[in-house]
């Protein structure tokens, strides 16, 4: 069934490596940077493997040289052979397997970070590696296999895909009550004519919810200009938490605020916003690495039930 596979050289570990070295990081330079032999021997190693499967595994983008339809395909066949072998390979020494679980940031400091060890139990006490990126992202980095738990909106999830419910995501106002005046009502603080004299913290990368927030606030009239523009929403929930601003928050932030404090309110120009937060994972890989889809509910739920509000 294979002896084609050994008919001719070209196929090896070695040459395996230095093509998914720069699958990986994008590029020859960034897989080896500041390394011309290394650089040079990655890229003579790619051509051997072009050779061997007769099809072209890169093409030229620009400057850039990045993975062809081919390249892109092979990448993900060698992630997951490489995979299964080392897994094997920890089996054997009785050893843990190791996972990657991506999301968000400010999700995955909310919501999967306090959980980690109870995910790492759930597992068989595998080792995790936590990464950030943005929902749509994540969705293509489980589908390649590089990521193998995503913790994403549901409708960055293709249909048909694998997921379980974790929860609903919505947005809210919060105010440090000493920014209010004395007597202020829930339905004053309600008002845009309030919002407009508060001091606000907003995040600053550009994403769908950012956006959607300064352009709700455009939509009641607020002429929305933060005091202070963040690079994360775990600052701006820490600025809420030191009563310095108001700011609109997801509800996996709001367990961290004192009701006391900070008086929270649905953010009503956002409720069509609402969204499903899901586990998110390849039925193909975890079934290659041995998990168990109700073990991953299992974990959808256990994320859920420990930090809803």
């Amino acid at each position: 069934m294979f002896n084609h596979l050994f008919s001719k050289g070209g196929l090896s570990l070695e040459r395996m490596r230095g093509f998914m070295q720069m699958a990986e990081a994008g590029s020859i330079s960034r897989a080896a940077p500041g390394d011309a032999n290394r650089q040079s021997q990655i890229s003579r190693q790619i051509r051997e493997l072009e050779h061997f499967f007769g099809t072209k595994l890169t093409k030229r983008n620009g400057r850039m040289l990045t993975l062809s339809p081919a390249g892109q395909r092979l990448s993900q066949l060698i992630r997951g052979q490489l995979h299964d072998l080392e897994d094997f390979r920890k089996e054997q020494a009785e050893q843990p397997k190791s996972l990657v679980i991506g999301a968000a940031a400010s999700v995955l400091d909310w919501l999967l970070v306090p959980v980690l060890p109870a995910i790492s139990t759930l597992l068989g006490n595998a080792t995790l590696y936590t990464e950030v990126h943005r929902s749509r992202s994540l969705s293509d980095a489980v589908r390649d296999g590089r990521v193998d738990l995503a913790l994403i909106r549901k409708s960055a999830v293709a249909k048909g895909d694998p997921m379980a419910a974790v929860m609903k995501v919505g947005f809210h106002l919060c105010i440090p009550r000493r920014l209010l005046k004395r007597g202020t009502s829930q339905q004053d603080a309600s008002s845009p004519l309030v919002w407009q004299r508060l001091p606000f913290a907003a995040g600053r990368d550009g994403g769908e919810a950012d956006a959607a927030i300064r352009n709700s606030m455009k939509g009641v009239g607020v002429d929305f200009r933060p005091k202070f523009e963040c690079g994360s929403l775990l600052q701006v929930l820490k600025l809420v938490q030191l009563e310095a601003c108001a700011a609109i928050l997801p509800t996996v932030g709001i367990p961290s605020l004192d009701p006391k404090l900070v008086l929270v309110l649905p953010f009503t120009p956002m409720r069509t916003f609402d969204r499903t937060l899901v586990l998110h994972w390849n039925r193909r890989q975890m079934e290659r690495r041995g998990i168990e889809s109700g073990h991953l509910k299992r974990l959808a739920r256990l994320i859920a039930t420990q930090r809803l509000p």
